[in-house]
Order: structure tokens, then C-alpha cells, then sequence
């Protein structure tokens, strides 16, 4: 933070899989993301553990073990996911875990300012995030908090913890931007305590000024306000029941130890807060600062450990890359200020670091990047953290390049093989020893490092190495090696390197690469092309999978078949501009027998950006473009020299004449298009070991000149001739309904208004969908029907739906109003019953006149397990008292003597109730527990049926409470996690058993994901 540009003068599902595990529900709340909502001003609701949820739990566990992530976010790969938003995160989380990342870190959640001018671009920009205006969460940069919680389900479903940046140091410097509540002057350090512009002059020897004055002007919060601490513990705490796993403090050296001025016990609050790993930016460097002191207090309160930033080693790494002076002795001490090596988070570049204005690392190269990331990823101390530059920026790029925006993923460096191997090897080492030394067999080439992770136990599948070789090829053989003797294989370049009585005897270290030696293990898989926005008519996706049976894919327009690895699909032909489909692969594990799955979805946007129209110059008796990205091996072209052939235009169109050579270029990916003409044969434009020419959107080339120019037109879409139309329908079903939308879209004789020409609508999220392809330009009738399991046909009352399929769009729907005002609550109660006694619940929930505190209007329950339930539908908000009375087989009504039970109508939910009296026998005897019984909304028989990536609430039946504390919740089978509270997700298809105890009883419902 110390550099950052200033401001104007005036920003739950824990699981449970196996019985083995008994940790109480308080333990438990979110794996998958916490579904406790709790306000930051408040003390959060729920106290989630979040190292008990992770990798103490058997099905985080297994999902973690499946990507071969480490089991301490201290000693695995940190991907710094610089200004993505969270749902840009989650919809990467397959490839984030491929590669071999054990966390993600996010920006800081809190709200912040907002400058519409600036939009989201990045210059000037990006920085507003690290300025709160209060402790809420969610901003235009990250998203919300639901948007949280549903990234933290993602990531515990690849067995990935999430970081989250906090800034508990500093406000924005826009005093009226922060929030009204928050503008309190016992909340921050006073302005005129310091000299300088709002407070901002800091002498970095006196610790009091790093502590007290206002850093670049922003708003220093007075961390010795009990309040303060208070307000900010809870706001970390929101997030731990979200699904956070961890934090990164901004400014941390910022913010006075314990034992400094005024005994401020500001960090031993907020630290306590239920994550597993946090770490601070303690810049090392300032005389006067404890940097140890900041490590370890970090690490005192997270069962997972933390730490501080190794800033004075990335220096060192990146003066290395700089010089290419890979020295081993100069590089490895990694710096520690001594504390541990694995109480630090180490680096090739932070994004101060790239994104300030002294570009302290944006003019490194993406081969530099990668060399740095084979030292810093392979070693054995520190957590390495892989900051992501954004699209098409840096190197010999601009800082900013502008090619993408906040919120967007960034460049595909994160991803580069020779990175993810790096990871991977990484992981595969994880508590392996490690010894750097230089490659040769004199060990004295300095432009060549290898970093030996190695377990001396005879065993070549526990150790390997990273190498870093700047230089040209390097003969291996004569290299001592700590080893063991064995064959060891190159997972970036292919090739092998064998080790025998402790020296490598053959093999290479290519040159100007990264190559890293290890063996795997037998990795299964399916995948396809990730998801991605296309601007062609049509799109090519290729189908891939390893060490997997059965496969198949499916489109969520209808369509489905089976593959081979390596086969295609070709879609967008019947896509219009805006349209998505998503797209479903899965297999089986060849030797697991594990069912694997891959989704990706693609998004057909604007006719083609980069067109080129090109004069062709005299003499040429032909016209190619080759058009190409990047270098080395980030580099893509459209196709091998000299390109594709360009085409004269038959026809004028609006951006040039006819005759005129034009070609449409395909997407590339990321980063700076460049583009080379020819005649195919020795005659080029730019000439022969020339850059081509740098382009981006529609451009034209006059035959002649040394550059291209920008023009602005419009160009013709391809005319579609049909519709996809989706009915989308909000609607309560009973087990064993179905729901269809019937009517008249030119379906033919016999099939109009009939189930059979109808579309059957599946639950999808909180509505039912449904698609069905119409010609274009038909006119819809339209209108909801229901069918019980006896085939039994209900009409929806309200008035049939018009439109029309003029295009590719959901048509909504919903069953009458009614029906949407409404929620069911669920009443279990605790009682006991002497023969011919009746048991109602009585009360106020707005059932209308003569029908409030009456038997008749009231809910009576109906034994179930060892206790009594009874639904009734209540208007959506409304407040309700109830209590319970018995009734005998006289009539003679006896009153509970409890107080009114009071609660509200904001959802479908069950509430929990017990009649005052101790539980006894007729006879007088004090019974034994009985037996208790799962039930919740659909469950029936005990069973369940819910939607992959849909939630249900489960709650217990014959207890005193719905959701008891000590319910201890497990699943037995992979397609269902449970949270501590009884919470269920439908990870993938399959059936699988969800068992709560309480006590010493034991119950059990089966749950069917579809």
C-alpha cells in the first residue's frame, strides 16, 4: 500500500460426510459457502470454523485430494485473482483448481465510491477498491454477498479455500462518501495530528506517524476504539460464515502492534474472527518495525497458520530476472525477518508491485514471470502468490492496456503450463526437503537454477525438480543431485531426465524455459474449450478426457450424443447476439470408477471486432494476412506463414468499396493482434524479421503505407431463421407434480394446447424452464399446467401469455398470484398426547376475521416420528403468534402455558416448539428418548429429490428444537453435502444417505440428485 497512487484532494455449506467426524453444528456452518446472513454491525449469527469445515471434513477433503491440492493454504500456490469479480471466479473454479492453486485471494469486499465517469476501466481507477466508505459487503468491482456465497460454494467444491483482501486500516479520503454511520470522529485518527496535505506526511522511522497519520490522505481509522475493533471483527466474521477461509491485510504495518502506544488491542479482536490463515502486507524495509512481531501475531489465531509478505525477496527474484543471475546462493534465503519460512507469503511481483506508478515490475516479460514462478512456486518455504496482470498488459505492452475491465479475469498467464506445473510440483513435494544449486556438472551456470525437492527413501516418486534456465540447452548429465535414483519426467516440455548414485547421468535443461521434472500419477478427466464469448457465426468446441469411460456431452438447448477424446462440436449456428448455451461433459474414471463432469457455457456477442480491408498492392498476384499474438510460447496465429488468404469484396458494403480485400479475423485469446501481409511468395508488408502491424477493432491498409488505420462502420449479421424460446415459470409443486407450458406456437394438428406439443419445464435455480426451438416471427400463446403422478391435469387460472419469437429469449411465467404470495411454514412441536387428544398449533398469521386464536383457523399436527407436524400456507411477510393447545375427545381445549412463540413469514421454513410440561407417560413413568426423524419441504417416505446445484433445508423432527445445536450432520456419498444446520446441495447426479445424530439417537433420509 506504501506506493499506491493517492486520491483527489476531494471504497454456509459446511459438509459432513462421514459419522467418524463429530464436530457440533457450531463447528460446522459453511464448506460450500455460509448460508448464515448476519449483520456486520452485529455479532454474526453463527461462529464457522473454518479449518474444522475444510480440511476437517472428509468430503472437502476428497475434493481437495481429487486436484492434489496441499492440506495447509501456508504451504500451497495462492492465485491472486487481481480485480475479478466473484462471479468471474466462480465460473473459472475448474481451471483454477486444474491448475493447482490451494487459494484464491479476491479484492477487498467492502462497499467503496463510486466514480461513474471512470466506469470500470482500470487507469486511475483500480485503486478505489483498497478505499472503504463502511463495512458492508459487496461493490461494483467484486459483486455482492450472495455472489460471495455462492464463489465459496464453488471453491469448496474443488477442495479451494478463498482469501479475501480486507482493508482495516484506512477509509476513503472522501469524507462525505463514507457511510453516515461510520462518520464519527471517535472513529478516526485526527486529521491535524500530522503535517502535510489531510494528515498524509509520514516519517517511515517513527512509528507512531506509520500508525496514526492518514496514508495518502485517506481517512485512518483510531484502531484504539474499542468500537472500531468491534465493528470490524464483525464484519470478518460475516465473511467466515459466508465461506471465507482467510484474509490478507492491506497496510498492515499501518495498524500499531499490541504493545505499541496505547495497548490497542484492536488486531487480537479482529483476529479472531474463525479463519484458518491470514496473513498481512508488512513491507519489509521501515527501521523501527517489528516485522516479526506482525508474522507472528498473524499466525496465533488461525489453525492454519499466516503470516507476512516476503517483499525483500521478491526484490531479489525480480533483480535476478533482471540480470539473469540466477546465482542459488543469492537466492536462497528467502528473507524471513526471522520468523519461519512458512510464515510467509512470497511473490515474483504483488500488485503494487505491477500497478503503481513506478512500475517497480510491469516491464517484466511473460518469460520472466515464468522463471520467477519456477523459483518462488518450487521452493519449500513461503506460500508463493501468482498475481494476475490484466489482459494484454504489461511487458512491452501497456501498463493498462485497457483490453479487459474490473471485474474481468485477466491475462491466461495463471494458467500457462509451464505455471501449473509448477503448482502441481509444488503440491506433489509438499514437506519434501529442498536444495537449490546451479545446473552443470560444476554447478556454475548462473543462468540456470534448480530447485531439488527430494525425500532420501529410495523412492523417485516423491522428489523432482524445478529448473529455471535463462541461457541456452544445458547438458544435465555430471549434475550432482540430491534424488533418488530413478527416471524423472518433464511435465512442460516432454523429454526425461535419469538420476543414479547421486548424479543426474542424462538429459537436458532446454533452454530459455522452465522445465519441470517429477512424476504423476494417473490423472482422469473431462473437459472441453473453456467458456468464452465468440463473435463468429459459429463457434468450434473440442471434447477432451483422460483415463475416462463412458462419456457424453449435452447442450442445454437439447442436444446430447456421446464422444471420443478429441472430437467436436461446431455450435452458434442457430445463436443470435446475446444468446448463451451451456454446455455439460461428462465420463467416468477408467479406474476409479468416479463420475466426473465438466460444464462450460458460451456466449455468442457482436459481429467480429477485428476486421481487416486491404488494398492489394501492385505487382502481388495474391493477398495473405498472417495474424498472430504474443511470443514465445504464449504465441497463437491464424493459421502457419503466410496465413490465411484474403478474398476480394463482390459487393460494396459500408466500409469499403468493392474489390477490396477483407478478412475477418478469429479470436485468438488475449493480447496485442498483429498482422503481417504478403503476396504468399517472398513479398512482405512489414519486411522480413519486422513486428507486424499492432491493430484492434476495424482497420484498413492502403496497400502502401507503414501502418493501418481505424475505420468505423457497421457490417450485416447472418440472418437466423429460428428461435430458441425459453419458458421460464415460478411455481409451488407437490411431490410428484410436473409442470408444462402448453399452448400454440405453430406446433401442427394435434399438438397444440396438449402436453405432448407442450414443453416440460425442469427445476432450474428458483424458477422451471424449459426450450423449444420456433420458427421466426411466430406468435405465442402460452399457459401453465400441472400433472400429478395419477396423470391428473390442473389449468394455471390466470389468463394465457402472448409474445412473440421474434428472437432467441425467456418467456416468463407464473402460476396465479396467489400462490406466489404465499410461503409455507411448518410447524413441529414436542408434546405429549394422552389417548384422544388432538394437537393444534393457534394463533395470528393474518388468516382473516373469526379464523385468528380458533381451532378453525388454526393448524392441527399430525404425528410424525416422535413428534407432531403440520404445514399452512402464510402471506409472504406477514407476522405470526401462535400457540399450542390440546384438544380431547370431548372437545375440552387445554391452553400451553408458554409465552406466544413469535416469528415471521420471510420464507418457507419450519419452525420448532415444545409444550411446557416435562414429557411423561400416562401411567406417570418418565419415558426413554425416542426416536427422532428427518422431514423438511419434499420429503416424503424418507426420501428426497432435488436439482443438481439446488439447496434444501432439512430439520429434525422430535427434538425441542427444529435445528438443534448438538445435531451432528454427515453424508455417506458424494453427490450430497450437508452443512451443521441441516442445509443440503446437490453436488453432482447420484443418490446419496444425509444422517443427523443428536444425542444418541440416529436418523436417516435418502436424497436423489437429478
Amino acid at each position: 500500500m506504501k506506493h499506491r497512487k493517492p486520491t483527489p484532494a476531494w471504497q454456509k455449506l459446511g459438509l459432513r460426510v462421514s459419522k467418524k467426524l463429530a464436530v457440533g453444528a457450531t463447528a460446522l456452518a459453511t464448506v460450500f459457502g455460509g448460508l448464515a446472513v448476519a449483520s456486520v454491525s452485529a455479532q454474526a449469527s453463527t461462529d464457522r470454523n473454518s479449518y474444522a469445515d475444510t480440511v476437517g471434513n472428509p468430503t472437502f477433503e476428497a475434493a481437495r485430494k481429487k486436484y492434489g491440492l496441499t492440506k495447509e493454504m501456508k504451504n500451497g500456490a495462492i492465485l491472486h485473482a487481481w480485480m475479478w469479480s466473484f462471479n468471474t471466479i466462480t465460473e473459472h473454479m475448474d481451471e483454477i483448481a486444474e491448475a493447482g492453486y490451494t487459494s484464491i485471494q479476491t479484492e477487498p469486499m467492502s462497499k467503496i465510491k463510486v466514480n461513474d465517469a471512470n466506469g470500470k476501466k482500470f487507469t486511475e481507477n483500480w485503486y478505489y477498491v483498497y478505499q472503504p466508505t463502511n463495512t458492508s459487503i459487496g461493490n461494483f468491482v467484486v459483486g455482492s454477498e450472495d455472489d460471495l456465497k455462492a464463489m465459496t460454494v464453488a471453491a469448496h467444491a474443488h477442495g479451494i479455500r478463498i482469501i479475501v483482501d480486507v482493508v482495516a486500516n484506512h477509509f476513503t479520503a472522501d469524507w462525505n462518501a463514507i457511510d453516515s454511520d461510520w462518520q464519527k470522529s471517535e472513529y478516526f485518527h485526527a486529521r491535524n495530528s500530522c503535517s502535510g496535505s489531510g494528515g498524509d506526511n509520514i516519517d517511515y522511522s517513527n512509528r507512531w506517524q506509520v500508525t496514526h497519520c492518514h496514508l495518502l490522505g485517506l481517512w485512518d481509522l483510531n484502531t484504539a476504539n474499542p468500537e472500531v475493533a468491534n465493528r470490524m471483527h464483525d464484519f470478518l466474521k460475516t465473511a467466515v460464515n459466508d465461506g471465507v477461509d482467510g484474509f490478507r491485510f492491506d497496510a498492515g504495518k499501518h495498524v500499531e502492534l499490541p504493545n505499541e502506544f496505547d495497548g490497542s488491542q484492536y488486531w487480537t479482536t479482529i483476529l479472531q474472527n474463525g479463519s484458518q490463515y491470514q496473513y498481512g502486507e508488512v513491507l519489509q524495509g521501515d527501521s523501527g518495525l517489528d516485522y516479526k512481531a506482525y508474522a507472528n501475531l498473524y499466525a496465533k489465531y488461525g489453525e492454519g497458520g499466516g503470516g507476512a509478505t516476503a517483499s525483500d525477496y521478491g526484490k531479489t527474484i525480480r533483480s535476478a530476472l533482471w540480470s539473469k543471475n540466477l546465482n542459488a546462493g543469492n537466492l536462497m534465503s528467502l528473507r524471513n525477518g526471522g520468523v519461519n519460512d512458512d510464515q510467509l507469503v512470497t511473490w515474483v511481483e504483488s500488485h503494487d508491485n505491477y500497478a503503481n506508478s513506478d512500475k517497480e515490475s510491469t516491464y517484466l516479460t511473460n518469460d520472466q514471470i515464468r522463471f520467477g514462478w519456477a523459483v518462488v512456486g518450487a521452493r519449500a518455504g513461503g506460500a508463493p502468490l501468482f498475481f494476475n496482470r490484466p489482459k494484454a498488459s504489461g511487458g512491452n505492452q501497456p501498463q493498462f492496456a485497457e483490453a479487459s475491465q474490473l471485474g474481468d479475469a485477466g491475462d491466461d498467464m495463471w494458467k500457462d503450463t509451464a505455471v501449473a506445473a509448477v503448482n502441481h510440483f509444488r503440491n506433489a513435494m509438499d514437506g519434501e526437503a529442498e536444495y537449490l544449486r546451479n545446473c552443470g556438472s560444476e554447478q556454475n551456470n548462473n543462468s540456470c537454477l534448480m530447485v531439488e525437492r527430494y525425500k532420501t527413501d529410495n523412492n523417485a516418486g516423491n522428489d523432482g525438480v524445478s529448473i529455471a534456465n535463462m541461457g541456452g540447452d544445458q547438458n544435465l548429465a555430471g549434475t550432482p543431485t540430491k534424488l533418488d535414483d530413478g527416471t524423472y519426467t518433464d511435465q512442460v516440455n516432454g523429454g526425461t531426465i535419469t538420476v543414479s548414485n547421486g548424479k543426474i547421468t542424462s538429459g537436458t535443461a532446454k533452454g530459455d524455459a522452465v522445465s519441470v521434472y517429477f512424476n504423476t500419477s494417473v490423472k482422469e478427466s473431462v473437459s472441453a474449450t473453456v467458456s468464452k464469448k465468440f463473435s463468429s457465426n459459429t463457434i468450434k468446441v473440442t471434447l477432451n478426457a483422460s483415463n475416462a469411460t463412458n462419456l457424453t456431452y449435452s447442450l442445454s438447448n437439447g442436444k446430447n450424443g456421446s464422444f471420443v477424446d478429441g472430437d467436436s462440436l461446431t455450435i452458434g449456428g442457430d445463436m443470435e447476439i446475446g444468446d448463451s448455451v451451456t454446455l455439460t461433459v461428462k465420463g467416468t474414471g477408467a479406474e476409479s470408477g468416479e463420475a466426473l463432469e465438466f460444464t462450460a457455457t458460451y456466449t455468442k456477442v457482436e459481429v467480429q471486432a477485428n476486421t481487416i480491408y486491404a488494398t492489394k498492392p501492385s505487382g502481388w498476384s495474391k493477398m495473405y494476412a498472417y495474424v498472430y499474438t504474443g511470443d514465445g510460447a504464449t504465441a497463437k496465429n491464424n493459421a502457419a506463414w503466410p496465413g490465411v488468404e484474403m478474398t476480394a469484396m463482390a459487393a460494396a458494403d459500408s466500409c469499403a468499396k468493392a474489390g477490396t480485400y477483407k478478412y475477418e479475423v478469429p479470436d485468438l485469446g488475449e493480447g496485442t493482434y498483429r498482422v503481417i501481409f504478403s503476396n504468399g511468395n517472398g513479398s512482405q508488408m512489414p519486411g522480413a524479421s519486422q513486428p507486424g502491424f499492432e491493430f484492434s477493432g476495424k482497420v484498413s491498409w492502403d496497400g502502401s503505407s507503414a501502418s493501418l488505420t481505424a475505420i468505423t462502420c457497421t457490417a450485416t449479421p447472418p440472418v437466423i431463421k429460428t428461435a430458441d424460446i425459453t419458458f421460464s415459470a415460478t411455481a409451488d409443486l407437490k411431490t410428484g407434480e410436473t409442470l408444462y407450458a402448453v399452448g400454440d406456437w405453430g406446433q401442427g394438428k394435434g399438438k397444440t394446447w396438449t402436453r405432448a406439443g407442450g414443453v416440460k419445464l425442469a427445476k432450474n435455480g428458483n424458477a422451471y424452464t424449459g426450450t423449444t426451438t420456433m420458427t421466426k416471427g411466430q406468435a405465442i400463446t402460452a399457459r401453465l399446467i400441472k400433472v400429478d403422478a395419477n396423470g391428473k391435469t390442473t389449468w394455471d387460472e390466470i389468463g394465457d401469455v402472448k409474445a412473440t419469437a421474434d428472437k432467441t429469449k425467456t418467456v416468463d411465467l407464473k402460476w396465479t398470484n396467489a400462490v406466489e404470495n404465499t410461503v409455507d411454514i411448518t410447524i413441529n412441536a414436542a408434546a405429549d398426547l394422552k389417548t384422544g387428544e388432538t394437537l393444534y398449533a393457534v394463533g395470528d398469521w393474518g388468516q382473516g376475521k373469526g379464523k385468528t386464536w380458533t381451532r378453525a383457523g388454526g393448524v392441527k399436527l399430525a404425528r410424525y416420528g416422535n413428534a407432531y407436524t403440520g404445514t399452512t400456507k402464510v402471506g409472504k411477510g406477514n407476522a405470526i403468534t401462535f400457540r399450542l393447545i390440546k384438544v380431547d375427545a370431548n372437545g375440552k381445549t387445554t391452553w400451553d402455558s408458554a409465552k406466544d412463540r413469535k416469528s415471521k413469514a420471510d420464507k418457507t421454513k419450519a419452525l420448532g416448539v415444545s409444550w411446557t410440561s416435562g414429557k411423561v407417560n400416562e401411567d406417570g413413568t418418565i419415558p426413554d428418548d425416542s426416536a427422532i426423524s428427518i422431514s423438511g419441504k419434499g420429503v416424503a417416505d424418507g426420501k428426497l429429490s432435488i436439482q443438481k446445484g439446488n439447496l434444501a433445508e432439512l430439520y429434525v423432527i422430535g427434538t425441542q428444537d427444529a435445528t438443534p445445536s448438538d445435531a451432528v450432520w454427515w453424508s455417506d456419498g458424494a453427490a450430497v453435502a450437508v452443512s451443521g444446520t441441516g442445509t443440503v446441495y446437490g453436488v453432482q447426479t447420484g443418490t446419496a444417505k444425509v444422517n443427523v445424530k443428536v444425542g444418541n439417537q440416529t436418523a436417516t433420509i435418502t436424497i436423489t440428485i437429478k
